[in-house]
């Protein structure tokens, strides 16, 4: 009798233990179902945040010091008068073609043309961009308007490249010795264009 007793009273632990087992493996599934929606969900905010942010500066110019008027952006019908052009291969492009040579004398404007699907700046266009900005005379001064423009530019896609090829730029004229706040930078939204190009245009500060 006293072993039946027994045998009733720890009958209750198999049911127990496959309960408390259940319970585990659901609170895992849980966890892990929750860890993959937050990953999801925090790459999807970034990306809206990331836009966001390309949105706001894209179209953002640097204002000038206080009491000097502002330089107007370069438009269709302004083009500058001795422009020097530089041939932009890029680091992503497949073909890398050759780079046209430039001449070392001062030009009140640049336009870097880039190939298809090109966003840096190949070390042969980097080498010429900065001989090119060697020749400016009192870089510190210097006020400098930097366009971004190419085809399709209504497309975010190609907005947020566009800031990417003025960015790359924008950092070769720092390290040249350009001030910051005399740097305008703008992606051109508005100008329908056959070829992908960053423009710069110089004029002295006021």
């Amino acid at each position: 009798m006293s072993s039946s007793g027994k045998g009733d009273a720890n009958s209750y632990w198999p049911g127990f233990v496959d309960a408390l087992t259940n319970v585990v493996i659901a609170m895992i599934f849980v966890v892990v179902v929750l860890a993959i929606s937050l990953s999801f969900a925090a790459q999807l905010m970034g990306k809206k945040l990331a836009e966001k942010y390309i949105k706001e500066h894209a179209t953002e110019t640097v204002k000038p010091p206080p009491g000097s008027p502002e330089q107007a952006p370069l438009s269709a019908q302004q083009k500058p008068v001795d422009t020097q052009h530089i041939t932009v291969a890029g680091n992503e492009s497949a073909a890398k073609g050759a780079t046209a040579k430039i001449s070392q004398r001062q030009a009140t404007a640049l336009q870097l043309d880039y190939a298809a699907g090109a966003l840096t700046l190949d070390p042969a266009a980097l080498d010429l961009l900065k001989s090119a900005l060697a020749v400016v005379p009192d870089a510190a001064t210097k006020r400098v308007q930097l366009s971004a423009s190419g085809p399709d530019m209504a497309l975010t896609e190609n907005q947020r490249a566009a800031f990417l090829r003025a960015m790359a730029v924008r950092n070769v004229l720092l390290d040249a010795g350009f001030t910051p706040a005399h740097i305008s930078m703008s992606v051109d939204t508005a100008r329908v264009t056959t070829v992908t190009a960053v423009n710069l245009s110089f004029s002295d500060s006021p």
